[in-house]
């Protein structure tokens, strides 16, 4: 196309299309009264650029584009976005696992698993105590608020020295030694249910499974 054949409006250029294309696609997330708003703005601006420049009108609505940015910009800009509209509904990190959130199920998992042990140590219940011990541990390794040194902390702590522990190996155990060994468990267990929900409370993903918050 020559440079003249723009000089009505120049939004016939390639550049100008590619651009007006990606704005259409970037202002979805508007409202659709201020993407009507956004766009028609956008083309009377620079369809006046275009007719001031006559011949080169072409070239003047390239240049325009130029110099209002990226689509992603402007509609942040149109709509109030701090961020990008894409980045501000995205996943995120910054929605829906912001220090908002809650992390009510990973405190519901701890509090499952504590229960199994309590289960297990007393025997008019030690019956019950392997459905708490299965669901709490299935849930730690299905949380994304914690790392895989958080689910080897889980597992090992109440997992490994949790039901099983205390159902198949208190009984094997010296008088003498079972005091130590029980003092020892508490303290573990304690700590690591302490550093579950503090490491719950991260806003930030640290690993894969369920949006658990």
């Amino acid at each position: 196309m020559a440079a003249g054949d723009g000089g009505t409006n120049g939004l016939d250029q390639p550049e100008v299309r590619a651009w007006l294309a990606r704005l259409e696609t970037e202002s979805a997330v508007l409202p659709e009264g201020r993407r009507t708003e956004l766009r028609a703005s956008v083309e009377d601006y620079l369809s006046d650029a275009a007719r001031d420049a006559g011949p080169d009108g072409g070239r003047a609505a390239e240049r325009a584009i130029a110099e209002l940015g990226s689509p992603a910009a402007l509609v942040a800009e149109a709509g109030g976005y701090a961020l990008s509209p894409v980045d501000a509904l995205g996943p995120p990190v910054d929605a829906a696992d912001g220090p908002g959130g809650a992390p009510w199920l990973e405190a519901a998992t701890v509090t499952l698993l504590a229960a199994s042990v309590v289960l297990a140590l007393v025997p008019a219940t030690e019956a019950f105590a392997p459905v708490p011990w299965f669901v709490g541990t299935l849930l730690v390794l299905l949380s994304r608020r914690w790392g895989a040194g958080d689910k080897a902390l889980a597992v090992v702590a109440f997992g490994v020295l949790g039901v099983p522990f205390i159902l198949l190996g208190r009984d094997e155990l010296p008088t003498s030694m079972s005091l130590v060994v029980s003092v020892a468990l508490v303290a573990v267990w304690v700590v690591a249910a302490a550093r579950l929900l503090v490491r719950a409370h991260s806003p930030r993903e640290q690993g894969l499974g369920l949006r658990m918050r």
